[in-house]
């Protein structure tokens, strides 16, 4: 597996965060496309700049969507919008040789039903796979809020797609981590990328807590033993943070490194040992 940071898009430079992942031993970069630092109209204008980073340090690039951006957005005009917004993201992933494109599944909207909703979503995907076919990039869906069976009707519908397991967002709602499993097991063969970090359940996305491995109650040794038994040898990105990271003085901003630096090496023991 391929082991990867997200480049933070609050104060951090991205050249600094490119930097950073390969003295750390990270072996890409995910960007993420929003701002306040790292946006598509921010780094659009750097591709040549981060492609010869790309090439001086023999990293490579994913890029990430902001959670907000709604491809499935019931309102068609809306939809229209964003799907051309992910669209110049995908063009600037091309241009910067990135693996993958993630846009964030949606089925909650007002009064809306939630296969509706699942529909509209599939009907945005049609759209960002048919343009993502001339190059051959890959569109990944990441899960938020939804089970196994809401992910399954959206393949069904745009069987395109790949699926980008969020090992974090899949503890919540369900009992014991079961929709981890569920996921790796009945997504295997669409499974195209990874988001790890711990939290300790919960019924909402409130429970989102972006913790270091083994800070909340994932069974980390069950979770990569389970990615492994599915021959999954894709990226992993390690989306660890502390509470209000934005605020944080320069002494505990190191120590939330530290967290990331730890969840990785952590993670890279259990490839080897589970």
């Amino acid at each position: 597996m391929y082991l990867g940071t997200l480049a933070d898009p609050r104060e951090v430079e991205v050249k600094d965060e490119v930097f950073y992942a390969r003295e750390k031993g990270f072996d890409f970069v995910e960007l993420s496309l929003e701002g306040p630092r790292t946006s598509l109209d921010q780094l659009a204008p750097r591709a040549k700049e981060l492609i010869q980073l790309r090439e001086e340090l023999g990293i490579f690039y994913t890029c990430h969507t902001p959670w907000g951006w709604n491809v499935g957005n019931p309102y068609r005009k809306i939809r229209e919008a964003t799907i051309m917004q992910v669209g110049d993201v995908i063009e600037f992933a091309e241009q910067v040789e990135a693996r993958l494109v993630t846009v964030h599944m949606h089925t909650r909207f007002g009064l809306y039903d939630r296969k509706e909703l699942i529909r509209t979503m599939a009907e945005g995907m049609t759209a960002l796979c048919d343009r993502a076919a001339t190059s051959g990039m890959a569109v990944t869906v990441e899960n938020v809020d939804q089970g196994p069976e809401d992910m399954r009707r959206l393949f069904e519908l745009e069987p395109r797609a790949k699926f980008h397991l969020d090992v974090g967002h899949a503890n919540l709602m369900c009992s014991g981590g079961a929709h981890i499993y569920e996921f790796i097991r009945d997504f295997r063969d669409r499974l195209y990328h990874v988001h790890v970090h711990d939290n300790r359940g919960g019924a909402d996305v409130h429970g989102d807590l972006h913790l270091a491995l083994g800070m909340g109650n994932i069974n980390w040794p069950k979770v990569v033993k389970a990615l492994k038994d599915a021959g999954y040898n894709r990226t992993v990105t390690f989306e660890v943070f502390t509470k209000n990271r934005q605020h944080l003085e320069n002494s505990q901003y190191i120590e939330n490194r530290q967290y990331l630096e730890y969840s990785k090496e952590y993670f890279k023991d259990l490839l080897a040992t589970v």
